[in-house]
């Protein structure tokens, strides 16, 4: 929920003493910076109402970063009295005035009141509470944290009985209460030191948190303490001063959401700032609580570093700074925490050349030394964009070497294929699954790295390399292109050990890296938005994708690579690039409508839940990447020489009608703006002294007359339609083109999803994407036909779009219901489109297919283990609700089967096995379906396999051995089809074994939802 939001959703949970939204404190000295923009308006005030409009000028309403180092809390989310009471009015926690509200109880913490603080958005530092008084025997006052109510441990047995040992905590320990284990001590409360305090007093948490919303304050013994005013101490982002609001870069358009989008990425990211002696150290010996008091090895302790996440795992990692360094270019410009960050890595480089990808602070991250071969990429390209934003030479050469054997690391990787591969090096990690196949994102940022390193050579002293690194990315990049492009279903596919799985990551990077053609990158995005969008956004992977090792989650990383590439890709339309505008509000927005409503989460799960439950980050660096694209593509202002020594900008302004903002460079502040109206675009930029500017005006493909400052220029049209100006000097400027003849009338129509198996007798949800434009209003008729007897919820609808010459995206949802009977195959649903064009009536067409299947359950665990037993090397099964390996629950319903493994070598199969007292009859099955999940923590091991054999009465088994992802439901897909032995299958037998390692291994796995598929 957005703190704007935080009254009615609360209402809507039935919840006591809510109180509204206050504004935080005074503004004091301004952060140093490279020529703030001092920009009009009130801290936080956008936030406040969802009717808020944005107003020229006033982009501090939108900033969610305190004036002042005090923050006050907001308000008063619940009081639970539960055995205890609670006396005076919720209001007095929020003001310091002698009033105070008096928590008192009998017994201990499990029957102590509890007061839930909401501080109206994440924040990070101690809580500091004003305490008035306190019964003789003085009880133990406590405070928990939390960043969602979600996650705020309140009843009976939540978060694995959290509750009865930390109430009003979320889970920030890693081994005590993680997703299906049992919470069995406190590591997550911190004791407010009011022992020996005179009272009245202030005491302050002398324990770091990080990250949090909520503070709950709960009584450990008997007794009662009167608490007059809660408040915190913002301590992130120590080196930005105390008037964390004054950013040196803003952004602000007409458009409120994408404004609350810029600001809360750039406030993620000033959260995760901090020093470098606050970072956490896993894994926690027993009974430890929960501290961020390590340090990070080779950083400058007088200076900030970049942690993933104020709340975990507050450590530097190489793959969240690619986000979060370019977020702190075009926001807080905080050069000294991104090289620190920069430096703290660089330093940890391993002899071989290998960059580990975190901070080496406790064995957790040692023990992962080399698992993360796809972020020695990260370090170079991170290496090379800050020398593309800040021009520093001295900064480049001192790290360059350190780049050359980085790169010189990877390319032993690539084998006699031509294409890189982390398997044989046992650094198969990527940012949120592990592959160790050749695959296309990590290629295709390889062939970035490569460019990366042939344009910066001759700037590091090594001219003569330059050549090497040239054709090395030429050879890639082809091989890339011919292995990995799949033509028929018209995307790039995730490896070529798994040839039928079309990635978000890989498809994205290939545009982004200019392996993708200007055609294949149109399909490529129109592969991705039919297949892998709901209604929160991108997925990683199709759901449909059977046994991919990356499961189909919401990541933020690769989907700002989509984003980015939909707004960038060669040839690429205004009317294509809508749909990256489309994905940063239907994603972004989606996470500001939930709780913190102020930052954004590290992962999402298909079903919209945070990806690890209670020991999620909801404020995570790697989430914020269209702040950057908004600044870069939309408002336009990107440097084409090195630290902005000359720079452009050319808006991609979608349906905006205006933005402006300040991008801060070496040599100060640009400020721009532009503007667009039926007949006009025009850019304002003061163009600092040291740099030139390049502006590009869109046109639509229209006649334009171009000005600057006010006289006639003759402006190149380049291929994308815009008009050019070049070599404008320092001072203020004012480019102008006047649109001589009326916006053309265009529509396209995308159905999505582009395929869907569907049972008869079901109803299945479809899209039709509407995006057009017109000079005016555009109107339309949208028709969707099904086959005969299928009904379609409404077969024909009428589009009217206001556009005025802005391309608008608009989806269409109907619903179609299969008839029962319906016999097997495939089915077409069809939409149209027919519009008044520039020659009369015209019209687009789409469609999608229906794929007709049956399916026969024959185990869901949902009573009990339904008669499976143990086989190899497995000492017991049984059926469980939650497990200890993500995603924590079952695949279906309320129930799994999980095998308990003892300690045996990592490579041998262990299984569990099923004997129907009577043989099955699968004579009608085209397919056998079972899922699995397992815990993958086998030391050494490059990859799991499962296996799934079917003994039949007479002949040979069938057997199918597939690859798996760990902490993810696999499904296991076994063709039937011309089996002789179907028709009588006396056992079902599903294997479980790590590829690898002999490593001595005990653990667990899952089966669910076994079934057959006609």
């Amino acid at each position: 929920m957005s703190p704007s939001r935080t009254t009615s959703m609360l209402s809507a949970f039935g919840l006591v003493a809510v109180l509204a939204v206050a504004g935080v404190g005074s503004s004091v000295a301004a952060a140093p910076s490279p020529g703030p923009s001092h920009g009009a308006g009130t801290p936080g005030k956008a936030w406040e109402s969802d009717s808020y409009r944005p107003t020229k000028g006033r982009w501090k309403d939108y900033v969610l970063a305190p004036t002042d180092r005090s923050v006050d809390a907001a308000g008063v989310h619940e009081v639970i009295e539960r055995g205890g009471e609670v006396t005076g009015k919720p209001a007095n926690l929020l003001r310091r005035d002698g009033k105070s509200v008096r928590i008192s109880g009998d017994g201990d913490r499990t029957t102590s009141p509890m007061v839930i603080v909401d501080f109206g958005k994440e924040v990070s530092g101690p809580v500091r509470v004003r305490v008035a008084g306190a019964s003789k025997d003085r009880p133990g006052l406590r405070v928990c944290y939390s960043e969602s109510i979600e996650y705020l441990a309140r009843w009976t047995g939540q978060n694995n009985g959290q509750t009865e040992h930390a109430p009003g905590c979320d889970t920030a320990n890693i081994w005590n209460g993680f997703p299906g284990n049992a919470y069995t001590e406190d590591t997550d409360s911190h004791a407010l030191p009011i022992a020996d305090a005179k009272l009245p007093a202030d005491v302050e948490d002398p324990e770091l948190r990080g990250g949090y919303r909520y503070a709950t304050l709960f009584l450990d013994s008997p007794g009662w303490v009167d608490v007059d005013a809660v408040s915190m101490s913002f301590t992130a982002a120590q080196g930005q001063g105390d008037d964390l609001a004054d950013y040196a870069g803003h952004f602000l358009s007409s458009d409120d959401e994408l404004n609350r989008i810029w600001y809360a990425g750039a406030y993620t990211v000033q959260l995760n700032t901090d020093r470098p002696d606050t970072a956490k150290s896993w894994p926690y010996e027993k009974g430890e609580g929960d501290h961020a008091d390590d340090v990070v090895p080779g950083a400058d302790p007088d200076k900030d570093v970049i942690f993933d996440a104020g709340k975990r795992d507050r450590i530097v990692w190489q793959g969240d700074l690619a986000v979060q360094d370019p977020v702190s270019y075009v926001s807080t410009y905080d050069l000294d925490a991104v090289e620190n960050s920069l430096d703290s890595l660089a330093g940890q480089q391993l002899e071989d050349g290998y960059m580990p990808a975190a901070s080496l602070v406790g064995e957790h991250n040692r023990n992962e030394l080399r698992h993360y071969g796809e972020y020695v990429l990260w370090f170079v390209s991170n290496m090379a964009e800050h020398y593309r934003w800040t021009g520093d030479t001295a900064y480049l050469k001192k790290w360059w070497p350190a780049m050359e054997r980085a790169v010189a690391w990877v390319e032993k990787q690539r084998d006699e294929s031509g294409l890189v591969g982390f398997a044989a090096a046992g650094s198969c990690g990527h940012y949120g699954y592990s592959d160790c196949g050749h695959e296309t994102y990590l290629n295709a940022l390889y062939v970035k790295n490569l460019t990366q390193m042939a344009e910066l050579a001759p700037v590091a002293a090594a001219a003569d390399d330059a050549a090497t690194y040239e054709k090395r990315a030429s050879e890639v990049r082809t091989t890339v292109d011919e292995a990995l492009w799949d033509e028929e279903v018209g995307a790039y596919r995730l490896s070529t050990e798994s040839p039928g799985a079309y990635p978000q990551d890989g498809n994205a990077m290939a545009v982004l890296a200019g392996v993708a053609s200007e055609e294949k990158a149109s399909r490529a995005m129109r592969y991705l938005r039919t297949s892998s969008w709901n209604d929160r956004g991108a997925l990683t992977i199709s759901p449909s994708t059977p046994n991919a090792s990356l499961p189909a989650f919401h990541a933020p990383l690769p989907s700002w690579f989509e984003v980015d590439a939909r707004l960038t890709a060669p040839g690429a339309t205004a009317m294509d690039q809508e749909s990256g505008f489309t994905l940063m509000k239907r994603f972004w927005g989606w996470m500001l409508d939930q709780d913190t409503g102020s930052t954004f989460w590290e992962h999402v799960q298909a079903n919209g839940r945070p990806n690890l439950g209670q020991f999620s980050s909801l404020a995570h660096g790697w989430a914020a990447g269209p702040t950057v694209s908004m600044t870069t593509q939309v408002l336009g202002v990107e440097p084409t020489g090195a630290g902005f020594s000359s720079f452009e900008v050319r808006p991609q302004p979608g349906s905006l009608s205006w933005a402006e903002g300040t991008v801060p460079t070496p040599h100060g502040a640009i400020e721009t703006s532009w503007e667009r109206s039926k007949d006009a675009f025009s850019t304002e930029v003061s163009v600092p002294g040291g740099t030139t500017a390049e502006v590009a005006l869109p046109t639509d493909g229209r006649k334009a007359t171009v000005t600057v400052d006010g006289k006639r220029v003759d402006a190149e049209i380049d291929d994308d339609g815009y008009a050019v100006v070049r070599g404008l000097g320092a001072g203020d400027h004012v480019v102008r083109a006047s649109l001589r003849d009326s916006a053309a009338t265009e529509a396209s129509l995308v159905m999505s999803p582009t395929s869907a198996v569907v049972e008869p007798g079901a109803m299945q949800a479809f899209d039709a994407v509407v995006t057009a434009k017109a000079a005016r209003t555009f109107k339309g008729t949208l028709e969707v036909s099904a086959p005969e007897g299928w009904k379609v919820s409404a077969t024909e609808r009428p589009v009217s779009l206001d556009s005025d010459g802005a391309p608008i995206e608009k989806s269409y949802r109907f619903f179609v219901l299969v008839p029962d009977g319906v016999s097997s195959g495939e089915f077409e649903i069809g939409a149209k489109l027919t519009y008044r064009g520039e020659d009369g009536e015209e019209s687009v067409q789409d469609s999608s297919v229906v794929k007709l299947r049956k399916t026969v359950v024959l185990s869901d665990f949902e009573d009990g283990t339904d008669g499976w037993s143990a086989g190899q090397n497995v000492s017991a099964v049984n059926q469980v609700s939650s497990f200890a390996n993500a995603p924590g629950r079952p695949y279906a319903g309320s129930g799994a089967l999980e095998a308990v493994v003892p300690a045996r070598p990592g490579n041998q199969p262990r299984s569990v096995r099923y004997v129907p007292e009577a043989p099955l009859d699968l004579s009608e099955a085209s397919s056998f379906v079972a899922h699995l999940d397992a815990y993958g923590g086998l030391p050494g091991a490059t990859g799991y396999q499962a296996t799934v054999r079917l003994v039949p009465e007479a002949g040979e088994p069938l057997e199918k051995v597939l690859s798996v992802n760990p902490d993810s439901w696999n499904t296991l897909d076994v063709d039937l089809a011309g089996w002789a032995g179907r028709s009588a299958v006396k056992e079902i037998e599903i294997v479980f074994q790590g590829i690898g390692s002999t490593t001595a291994w005990g653990h667990r796995f899952q089966i669910d939802d076994i079934s057959w598929i006609s």
